[in-house]
């Protein structure tokens, strides 16, 4: 099922209600946002764009999300997808509810010992990774919201609270590399790669092998993700000036490049991101989601 294929069917906006709120302190190095989803529809379809890697909690509803590559993964109690590079697709039955962590490149590191390359564009059960406790948590959840006996701030404090436990020291020299990184890609919407290199006191192999590691990509490969997401950013924001939306066009070889580009990176071609369907992918794409650009404390 290609984007196309999405065009029809898709919820209506103001069917759907999210909710986007900062972590609690302690959380805050390792999740960049939280954010409380819900649907009353029967059926709800849409694309999400390659950005973070990302803590699910399924509290009411089932359904899947495909990636670029074909593969397809069902719906479990809670879940965990790596920073994507390239769009995928939900399909989902609802009603529907769910409460997600968007984690930082330190975060998904840090909170799962395991390296964000090797779940780029791949969604696994959470308990893989923490244990069947995080299950027997979201079975909690779905029981306490079908009562009406728990609230979402108590669940996120549950969530910060279970999540405490699995945090992991990183090294000093890697927390630098994030860094760098960060206030590279927040340097400029096409950022050279070279300066990035040239700020880095190790080998490029190695500098490579550590962002890799973090942010589940290359730096090149980082450039291109940011310039297509930032470019839609753009092109979705109401006070975006026509200055910069013609700077932003600028950035890609010729407008079937920056279709091309936002397409892959979104799932949506340029024209159809301000759409009346677009609801979903403008909050997947709001300018609070690229907090993750910023440094992060050592």
């Amino acid at each position: 099922m290609g984007a196309d294929s999405l065009s029809f069917g898709l919820v209506a906006p103001a069917q759907i209600e999210v909710a986007q709120f900062s972590p609690p302190p302690a959380l805050a190095p390792f999740v960049t946002q939280i954010y409380h989803f819900r649907c009353e529809e029967a059926r709800i379809r849409d694309t999400l764009p390659a950005a973070l890697g990302h803590l699910i909690f399924y509290l009411r509803g089932c359904g899947t999300l495909r990636f670029e590559d074909g593969k397809t993964y069902a719906t479990t109690p809670s879940a965990l997808f790596g920073p994507g590079m390239a769009h995928g697709e939900f399909d989902l039955e609802g009603p529907f509810e769910h409460l997600g962590l968007a984690l930082s490149p330190l975060g998904f590191v840090a909170l799962t010992g395991k390296h964000a390359f090797d779940y780029s564009d791949r969604m696994v059960d959470a308990a893989s990774l923490f244990g069947p406790n995080i299950n027997g948590l979201a079975r909690e959840f779905q029981a306490a919201r079908a009562d009406g006996t728990i609230s979402v701030r108590e669940m996120v404090e549950r969530v910060a609270h279970f999540l405490g436990r699995f945090v992991r020291p990183v090294p000093p020299s890697h927390l630098a590399v994030i860094q760098a990184v960060s206030q590279w890609l927040s340097s400029g919407f096409d950022p050279d790669v070279e300066e990035l290199f040239a700020h880095i006191d190790k080998s490029r192999s190695t500098a490579t092998r550590i962002i890799r590691q973090y942010f589940g990509a290359s730096p090149k490969q980082l450039t291109r993700k940011y310039r297509a997401l930032r470019a839609a950013i753009v092109l979705v924001d109401p006070e975006a000036s026509a200055d910069l939306k013609a700077m932003v066009e600028s950035l890609f070889y010729d407008q079937s490049h920056m279709i091309r580009e936002i397409r892959h990176f979104t799932g949506r071609t340029p024209g159809a991101l301000d759409s009346d369907d677009s609801k979903i992918l403008r909050i997947w794409l709001s300018k609070d989601n690229l907090r993750q650009l910023e440094a992060y404390p050592g």
